[in-house]
């Protein structure tokens, strides 16, 4: 037995109306894309305020193409004036999809901005208008001025520069930008190819080469330093001796059991002295700069015998 499927025919009430409401709609997509550019001064006609305001705009003053700058940006706009609804014209601000192409990228090219692949700083968010106000005239049209803006995302970045020891952002010295490429950059968006580079950019005397060099500071300055804030001296990741000693070992007198009286290291015979029953607590809480002070490296040899003049005394 064969079964018999049924397919409704335009004659079916159905399909009829189905066919009577694509045939209604299909004018209407039609009439969308035949939309024209008008001109910024029937855009003014209705927004008055905010042509006003952006006569002075840098958009305004080095047009892209004069007379159209408005449509520039949000696309022909004969629709929207004809029927005064803001659904028949781009919105970038509301609009925005990162899967589209960026409108402000057609003008704003070059190495700076490579939001296209993905690894762009607004391209985690909402786009350009995240951070920026394009019909406003402030200073490179930024919604807050200085680093007060970054900190409003980065609110854990905010709370160490309020420690102790740290770059001095907030006293206005430098911003955000002094170091990090806000609208790309694939190096944790640094201004510089590498850390260590960013660095040396402003602490150029920790360069070296020295002929006696310590070996975290010849790969990378975050080995010891963190960038933005800390409780510890000089931003460093911990506090002296613990720092130092997560690389070196303790020296031949802190691993000795304290004890009252002449004692000689059974590591190394030649050292001696005399011990205490709390003489580990003063090299436990002595930082190790106080005879390590060149602890970037060094053009001196140390005095010490054992450290063959690689200590980084002097």
């Amino acid at each position: 037995m064969h079964k018999f499927c049924y397919y409704p025919s335009v004659r079916s009430p159905g399909m009829l109306i189905l066919v009577l409401l694509l045939a209604a709609l299909i004018p209407l997509s039609v009439h969308a894309q035949k939309a024209e550019k008008v001109g910024d001064e029937t855009c003014a006609a209705c927004h008055d305020d905010v042509a006003a305001s952006f006569a002075s705009n840098v958009h305004m003053q080095h047009p892209a193409q004069p007379g159209m700058t408005c449509e520039s940006c949000h696309g022909p706009g004969s629709l929207h004036a004809e029927e005064g609804d803001p659904d028949l014209i781009y919105n970038p601000a509301k609009d925005y999809n990162a899967a589209e192409p960026n409108p402000c990228l057609s003008c704003h090219t070059g190495s700076k901005f490579e939001s296209t692949t993905g690894h762009a700083h607004f391209e985690q968010g909402n786009g350009c208008t995240d951070c920026h106000q394009v019909h406003s005239n402030k200073k490179q049209l930024l919604k807050k001025a200085g680093s007060a803006l970054c900190l409003d995302c980065h609110q854990d970045i905010g709370s160490q520069f309020r420690m102790t020891s740290h770059h001095p952002v907030p006293e206005g010295l430098m911003t955000c930008e002094s170091c990090h490429q806000v609208h790309g950059g694939k190096n944790a968006f640094a201004a510089e190819a590498g850390n260590r580079e960013l660095c040396l950019s402003c602490h150029s005397e920790k360069e070296g080469p020295f002929v006696y060099e310590h070996q975290p500071v010849n790969e990378d300055c975050g080995i010891c330093h963190t960038p933005h804030g800390s409780v510890a001296d000089n931003l460093l990741v911990q506090n002296e001796p613990a720092l130092c000693l997560g690389c070196h070992d303790m020296h031949f007198h802190t691993g000795l059991a304290g004890f009252s009286g002449q004692f000689q290291n059974p590591l190394d015979p030649e050292r001696g002295g005399v011990s205490t029953r709390d003489g580990f607590k003063k090299s436990m809480l002595t930082k190790c700069t106080q005879c390590h002070v060149a602890v970037h490296g060094s053009d001196l040899p140390s005095q010490t015998i054992s450290g063959q003049g690689k200590a980084l005394t002097r």
